[in-house]
């Protein structure tokens, strides 16, 4: 079986953390590295919980990093305190109470790893799981000289498009709690709509999971009782994946959006894939940055138009129940 190189984007969701274990299931993945931008969550928390994360797994990652990014429209502050939630479960200190975490650092380290590898291995490709916005993989892209000699592909949840060129689309951000702010755009596109641009125009191959497919997976208390609570009892990680899950499932309008990008990489067999042409607003003004169409005159994306729903909840279910926990319960 040929070992798959994955670098992680993540910016701390619920879904986000959750997803870094679902890549740590997958039996042909190495986890390249994981990069925790301050966009979606707050990165202190963020940067513990994963490695306690990790940890209670028995996974000792030493390649977890808090990126220095920055966005050019930054998310409310409502939205980002989850994973100060779940860095405070007693089922995540059991295994490690405290993690130091270390000042933030720039681009250029995942591109001297990039390179470094590729000297030692002329093979060696990675492929980007990007579940936040892009500034990170913005400057990978324009830091590399080849980029699309070292990078697979990029796999990223973002975006949401209209079919119809007269539609605009509708988008995720909530202008009540972000006023001034484009409906039409969604936050990961809209962090920053210039390293999407600058992604779009790199020739790497791009996966896009926008919200047109991902809004059909939905993260309920509904689906919490049918797929993960039956058995959660006998699975730690299908027990903590639920604990965390709940913190979200009550709120309206949630969705499997990150996990679901994610199990692309194991199961593609899930997801009907097309080749679209597209663009991105890069306009200075707020109600149209980040607005994403299909352009005739744009980049090639291969955009996920649909997914096997119910066959994702199973494969999400049955891939936490294979993860270990390392002498459970703690003390054992």
């Amino acid at each position: 079986m040929t070992t798959k190189h994955v670098a992680v984007m993540q910016d701390g969701a619920i879904d986000e953390l959750i997803s870094v274990m679902l890549l740590a299931s997958m039996d042909d993945v190495s986890m390249f590295y994981i990069d925790i931008l301050n966009a979606d969550c707050i990165a202190y928390p963020t940067y513990q919980v994963t490695q306690k994360m990790l940890k209670m797994i028995g996974q000792e990652v030493d390649l977890v990093f808090i990126s220095n990014a920055r966005g050019w429209n930054p998310f409310p502050w409502t939205y980002r305190q989850y994973s100060m939630m779940v860095n405070l479960f007693p089922m995540i200190n059991d295994y490690q109470a405290d993690v130091v975490v270390p000042p933030p650092v720039a681009p250029p380290y995942c591109v001297d790893k990039l390179n470094a590898a590729k000297a030692a291995d002329s093979d060696f490709k990675v492929t980007f799981v990007v579940l936040s916005p892009l500034t990170d993989m913005a400057e990978i892209v324009a830091g590399l000289e080849n980029p699309a000699d070292i990078i697979e592909s990029i796999i990223w949840m973002g975006g949401v498009y209209s079919d119809d060129p007269n539609v605009l689309p509708v988008g995720n951000i909530d202008t009540g709690i972000a006023p001034g702010a484009n409906p039409n755009a969604e936050w990961n596109a809209y962090w920053d709509p210039y390293a999407v641009d600058t992604v779009l125009k790199s020739g790497v191959p791009f996966y896009m999971f926008p919200l047109n497919v991902t809004n059909s997976v939905l993260l309920t208390p509904e689906i919490i009782r049918q797929y993960f609570l039956s058995e959660s009892s006998s699975y730690p990680m299908l027990d903590l994946a639920s604990q965390m899950y709940a913190t979200v499932a009550f709120e309206a309008g949630f969705s499997f959006w990150d996990s679901v990008t994610t199990a692309y990489v194991d199961r593609p067999d899930l997801f009907s894939i097309e080749t679209k042409l597209m663009s991105i607003n890069t306009e200075i003004d707020p109600l149209k940055q980040g607005t994403i169409k299909l352009d005739p005159n744009g980049y090639p994306v291969q955009v996920a138009t649909s997914i096997n729903v119910q066959g994702f909840y199973t494969y999400l279910v049955d891939q936490l129940k294979t993860l270990p926990v390392a002498g459970w319960p703690p003390g054992n």
